[in-house]
C-alpha cells in the first residue's frame, strides 16, 4: 500500500496487503496469537530502516562513496520523492492488518471473567500505534487510518494528514487505557523470549509525552516501569581498562547490546528468510555507512578517568570512551560499537555493534561481503534498552528542574542512598518526594553494583571526580543548570547507544525541549560534513529532517 498526496490514490490497488474481508471474528486464544506472530512478522520489515533513518540523519553516521543513491540522499538530508525509503508502503502494511486484526477481535470473550484477548489487542494497538509514530518521524505527518482498507473503493480514497504533535496526542489517548493491561508473552520463540518482541506501552507513552514537552508524565511512566520491571543499571556491562598502561581491557559493555535488551526485531535463523542488511552497510570492506569521522574523534577524545576496583581516588586520566573502542599500547584496537581494523585491502573504522546481535554461519557465503569469512545474519535489532529508559527518564527529571538527580542517572547511578547525598544531590530536588522518584526498592546489597552510565565507558573514576565531569560552576541559574546537563545527556545517549536507531529523535526532542528546531538540529549535525557552514545553512529549512512520499 503507498500512501501519496491529496489528489492522488491512497494505495496500490494491486497491492496484496488490501485486507480480503471474510468477516470472520477472531474470538480464541489461537487467533489472538497468530495475529499478533503475523504482524510481528511484518513489523521486522521496517527494521534496517528504522536504523537508517534513524542514526543516517543524525550526527553519528554517515554514508560513503559505496552507498546506494537512496542512503547517501538520507545522509546528506538531500532526499528526493524517487527515495526508495520514500514509499509507505511497507508502514502502511503493518497499520492495515492492524487495523483488521483490532475490528476483527472480540474483546469481550471471557474465561470466569478474564476477558483473555485484551493483551492481545492492547499489543497490535501498540504495534500499530508505534508503527503510526515511525511514519511521523519519517514524514513530519501521517494519514490516521484505523479502519481496514477491505476492497479497492478503500485504498484509492483520499486521506487527510496530521502533523506530529496531533500523531502524538492521539496515541496517547489510544494507548491510556491500556497502560496496566498485561504484557504478552508465548514463552520462548527461535531462541529468543517472546516477551521481548512486543514494545512497552509504558515506554512508547513516556516517549510521546518526553516529545510533547510533558515531562512530568514522561518521567512518571519511564519510572513505573523502571519500578514494575525492578530495572538498574549495572555495572556487569561496563568496558574498564585493567590497568592504567593501557595494556588490556575488560570490554563488558558488548554484551548489553543483548542482555540489556528490553524490546527488538526479531528474525529468523534460517538464512533463507528476509533479515536486514545492516551487517553488509557496514561490517564490509567497502562499507555503505560509517560512522561520522567527528564522532569517532569525540569518543576517541573524551576523558576518561582511571581508577582500581574498589578504589578511593583517580590513578590516572586517559583518552577515550571505551564505548566506541579501546585504543591500547601501540594503538591495538579493543572493538565495542566501532572497529578500525584492516578488512580486505582497506583501513577504516566501521560499526561492529551490529555483530552482537547476529549469529555467525561459518559456513555460508555473502557474495556482496567477501571480506568476512561465513555469513552473518542480524537476529535481533534491540529497538530499546535498559541505559535508554534511564537517560530519557534523566531527561525528564532535568527538564523537571532537577538537573543534580538527572546528573546523577549519569555519574553515579540512582539508588536511595546517592538521593540521600547532598554531596550527589541538591536536596532541595527530592524534598518534596515525588512519587516518580524513589529507589528505596533497590535492597541495600545490590546498591552497590549499581552506576551511572557514564562509568560504562569513561571508567570508575567518574563518580570520583570533582572538577571535570561536573555541573559547571559558570551555571549561575537553573536554566543553565538544566540546559548543561542536558548537554551531557545528549552526549552520553550517543555514547550509550549510538547507531541503535535513536539518534534522529533524541535531537529532534532536544530541539522542542529548547524552542530550537531547526536550529539545534543543525548546529549538531552539520559537524559531520566537510563544508560545516553550507551544510547547516541547507539543514536550517525545516523540510530537509522529512521524507517527501512519492
Amino acid at each position: 500500500m503507498l500512501l501519496v498526496t491529496s489528489c492522488e490514490s491512497m494505495m496500490e490497488t494491486d497491492s496484496t496487503s488490501v485486507v480480503v474481508d471474510k468477516g470472520q471474528r477472531l474470538d480464541s486464544p489461537n487467533d489472538s496469537l497468530y495475529s499478533a506472530m503475523g504482524i510481528l512478522s511484518q513489523l521486522r520489515t521496517l527494521g534496517e530502516r528504522y536504523v537508517a533513518l534513524g542514526e543516517l540523519r543524525g550526527d553519528l553516521m554517515t554514508s560513503t562513496a559505496d552507498a546506494d543513491e537512496s542512503l547517501a540522499q538520507v545522509s546528506s538530508l538531500q532526499m528526493t520523492a524517487d527515495n526508495k525509503y520514500a514509499a509507505v508502503t511497507e508502514y502502511y502494511k503493518v497499520i492495515n492488518n492492524c487495523n483488521y486484526a483490532l475490528e476483527r477481535m472480540d474483546t469481550t470473550v471471557a474465561i470466569y471473567q478474564n476477558k483473555f484477548l485484551v493483551p492481545e489487542y492492547a499489543a497490535i494497538k501498540t504495534m500499530r500505534d508505534w508503527t503510526f509514530w515511525q511514519l511521523a518521524l519519517a514524514y513530519g505527518d501521517v494519514a490516521w487510518i484505523e479502519k481496514p482498507l477491505l476492497n479497492v473503493a478503500d485504498a484509492t480514497a483520499n486521506y487527510a494528514t496530521i502533523g506530529m504533535e496531533q500523531t502524538a496526542e492521539k496515541i496517547i489517548s489510544d494507548l491510556t487505557p491500556f497502560v496496566n493491561t498485561r504484557a504478552l508473552d508465548y514463552g520462548t520463540v527461535d531462541g529468543y523470549a517472546s516477551r521481548q518482541f512486543f514494545y512497552p506501552v509504558r515506554l512508547l507513552l513516556g516517549d510521546l509525552c518526553l516529545y510533547l514537552n510533558r515531562y512530568k508524565e514522561a518521567a512518571q511512566y519511564y519510572y513505573d516501569y523502571i519500578f514494575t520491571n525492578r530495572l538498574t543499571v549495572s555495572d556487569a556491562y561496563a568496558n574498564n581498562w585493567r590497568r592504567d598502561n593501557r595494556f588490556a581491557a575488560d570490554m563488558r559493555h558488548t554484551e548489553s547490546y543483548m542482555g540489556e535488551m528490553l524490546c527488538g526485531m526479531m528474525y529468523s535463523s534460517d538464512p533463507r528468510e528476509q533479515h536486514p542488511s545492516l551487517i553488509r552497510w557496514t561490517y564490509n570492506e567497502s562499507p555503505a555507512i560509517v560512522p561520522s569521522a567527528s564522532f569517532v574523534n569525540d569518543m576517541a577524545h573524551a576523558m576518561y578517568f582511571y581508577s582500581e576496583e574498589g578504589g578511593l581516588s583517580i590513578g590516572a586520566y586517559l583518552e577515550g570512551d571505551l564505548r566506541g573502542q579501546a585504543v591500547g599500547v601501540g594503538d591495538k584496537i579493543t572493538p565495542s560499537a566501532m572497529d578500525t581494523k584492516v578488512m580486505g585491502s582497506k583501513t577504516m573504522t566501521r560499526v561492529s555493534k551490529y555483530l552482537l546481535g547476529a549469529t555467525l554461519n561459518e559456513n555460508g557465503y555473502d557474495p556482496l561481503n567477501t571480506a568476512v569469512k561465513g555469513l552473518y545474519l542480524q537476529r535481533m535489532l534491540p529497538l530499546v534498552r535498559i541505559p535508554h529508559v534511564y537517560l530519557r527518564y534523566a531527561e525528564a527529571l532535568n527538564r523537571l528542574g532537577k538537573p543534580s538527580v538527572a546528573f546523577a542517572v549519569l555519574k553515579y547511578g540512582l539508588t536511595q542512598e546517592t538521593l540521600n547525598n547532598p554531596a550527589k544531590v541538591s536536596p532541595w530536588e527530592v524534598e518534596s518526594a515525588e512519587p516518580f522518584i524513589n529507589f528505596s526498592w533497590i535492597a541495600e546489597g545490590n546498591a552497590s553494583s549499581v552506576i551511572g552510565t557514564a562509568q560504562r565507558g569513561r571508567g570508575r573514576g567518574v563518580k570520583l571526580d570533582n572538577s571535570i565531569y561536573v555541573i559547571p560552576s559558570t551555571c549561575t541559574s537553573l536554566n543553565d543548570s538544566i540546559v548543561a546537563v542536558e548537554d551531557y545527556i545528549v552526549d552520553e545517549m550517543a555514547a550509550e547507544t549510538a547507531f541503535e536507531g535513536n539518534r534522529f529523535f533524541d535531537l529532534l526532542r532536544v530541539a522542542r525541549h529548547r524552542n530550537a528546531f531547526p536550529e539545534y538540529m543543525a548546529d549538531k549535525v552539520c559537524v559531520k560534513f566537510s563544508d560545516k557552514e553550507s551544510a547547516r545553512s541547507r539543514l536550517l529549512d525545516a523540510k530537509t529532517w522529512f521524507l517527501t512520499r512519492k
